[in-house]
């Protein structure tokens, strides 16, 4: 894979901070904070009492602190909720919008670059690492690639080394983060979609975003009803857009639909000679050249090869396999 760095300026982080952070992170998220690994981060989820996600995020453990990245357009309900119960305990909660640049991308390039500024940089999946330039946190399932967050000087030092194939199209590079995070199955409650679903409905329990066995927060009965009474009737899906013709015609339309297309955009199926709503979308992706890649919510009887189409431009989309099991 070519090398590449992409500001994720779609993304945020939540700071949970104080003496008793771990305590009052592990009562309000899915997964175990108490025993906290600061060496590997981990997926979660934060839902309300009817167990429906107001974010799932990475965590992390950062100087003592835990820093929840998800997308910027779900944060604001997710840091009500959490100063909400906040104030109960000894912590500070706070969005972390300056001095913190969030940054994405693969490549031997870029490795090399990162470990000029984080010698201890590990191809583990989900390894952290951390130090005074900010921190990084591999990925190693599908494709091994870094989600970088960065002070002010670590991300001026990242930007001068990667000159030579940091490109200069910000949206050609976002698209290809996007694809990478598709195909790996990874998908992120964004604005629209806050309070519509589960977290199993985001395959979070193949994840490991879901600790069963921990104690009580927020959702936590609907949580586990869902998974040992079988009850969970959605999952996530990739999809890969169907072309009618091979040709540099057909790609940039469907470069062009990908750009229009936005979470919560409804998918149908064939029903007898009609079209009937099956799904939602979750995010997109077209980088240049290639078939559009949707991630959407569908049930989970969906089966690969199923077609289906956006209702709002009626291209189709088949159904490819997901790169992890489901229960």
């Amino acid at each position: 894979m070519k090398s590449f760095l992409v500001a994720l300026e779609h993304l945020s982080v939540i700071n949970i901070a104080g003496q008793q952070c771990k305590e009052y992170l592990h009562g309000q998220i899915t997964i175990d904070t108490k025993h906290f690994d600061a060496h590997t981060a981990r997926f979660g989820a934060h839902c309300d009492f009817k167990g429906k996600m107001w974010a799932n995020f990475i965590v992390s453990e950062y100087n003592d602190s835990f820093h929840l990245l998800m997308p910027k357009s779900a944060v604001a309900e997710s840091l009500t909720q959490f100063k909400k119960y906040g104030v109960f305990s000894k912590v500070d909660i706070a969005q972390l919008e300056q001095d913190w640049s969030v940054f994405g991308g693969a490549g031997a390039e870029l490795k090399s670059d990162l470990q000029a500024l984080f010698p201890n940089l590990a191809s583990d999946h989900l390894s952290h690492v951390a130090n005074e330039f900010g921190q990084v946190i591999t990925f190693n399932d599908t494709s091994e690639r870094y989600l970088i967050g960065l002070k002010p000087d670590g991300a001026q030092r990242l930007k001068d080394l990667s000159a030579s194939y940091r490109s200069a199209s910000t949206k050609e590079d976002i698209m290809l983060w996007h694809k990478l995070e598709i195909l790996a199955g990874i998908g992120f409650i964004e604005g629209a979609t806050v309070g519509e679903f589960v977290p199993q409905m985001f395959n979070l329990q193949a994840l490991n975003g879901i600790d069963f066995n921990k104690g009580c927060y927020m959702g936590q009965e609907v949580v586990a009803r869902t998974k040992f009474l079988g009850k969970n009737k959605r999952a996530l899906y990739i999809l890969q857009a169907i072309n009618t013709k091979d040709s540099v015609e057909t790609q940039s339309e469907t470069d062009k639909h990908a750009m229009n297309i936005s979470a919560s955009d409804i998918l149908e199926k064939p029903v007898g000679e009609n079209w009937r709503k099956a799904g939602t979308v979750i995010n997109s992706a077209a980088p240049k050249g290639e078939a559009t890649l949707l991630l959407a919510v569908l049930p989970n009887d969906t089966e690969v090869d199923d077609v289906l189409r956006l209702k709002t431009s009626l291209s189709e989309f088949r159904v490819m396999p997901l790169p992890y099991a489901l229960e």
